[in-house]
């Protein structure tokens, strides 16, 4: 399976700030996470980001308003429960088992950091998307958590936005 990596980011590489809250991230790279989750059929997030977006009580910005894709929450714990249009899957690779069984051939990963980094740690991510806010935090949570892994990214596009929005997209390297 495919597997895409997307992230909206600071230009110094923060999602979001130190309470989670995204408020620097534009309305466009929702759109650009959304029309992704649209072509993939699916999207795979993180617990912790699950509750923080929910949190919002936003209309606009919240995963249950992307229609006819299939949502799948990595939660290692196994007491967690949510709405039933959601797959809850204990680790990266059963996610990609579940899409995988359910007839999908690409998958879009969308955070949190431990969720990044834990797909990047086990091999599964074949492509990343970053979509470059032009805005600098001086603290917040990262793409990736702290983990020990690395790999070699090679640039297949570059996509200039409006509002000096960058998306740049990356091939890894196996």
């Amino acid at each position: 399976m495919k597997t895409i990596l997307f992230m909206a980011t600071s230009v110094n590489g923060y999602v979001a700030r130190e309470n989670g809250q995204e408020d620097f991230i534009s309305h466009e790279s929702w759109e650009s996470f959304c029309n992704l989750a649209k072509e993939c059929g699916c999207f795979v997030i993180g617990r912790k980001t699950y509750e923080v977006v929910k949190s919002w009580n936003d209309e606009t910005y919240n995963f249950d308003s992307i229609i006819g894709v299939q949502k799948v929450i990595v939660s290692a714990n196994s007491e967690f429960t949510t709405d039933e249009d959601y797959i809850i899957a204990n680790s990266p690779n059963d996610a990609v088992e579940k899409l995988s069984g359910k007839g999908f051939e690409k998958m879009l990963v969308v955070g949190g950091a431990t969720n990044n980094s834990s797909f990047m740690r086990a091999g599964l991510v074949d492509e990343i998307v970053l979509s470059v806010e032009p805005f600098v935090l001086g603290s917040g949570i990262p793409i990736f958590s702290k983990e020990d892994f690395g790999y070699s990214l090679e640039l297949i596009d570059i996509k200039q936005k409006e509002n000096g929005l960058v998306q740049l997209h990356y091939k890894v390297k196996k």
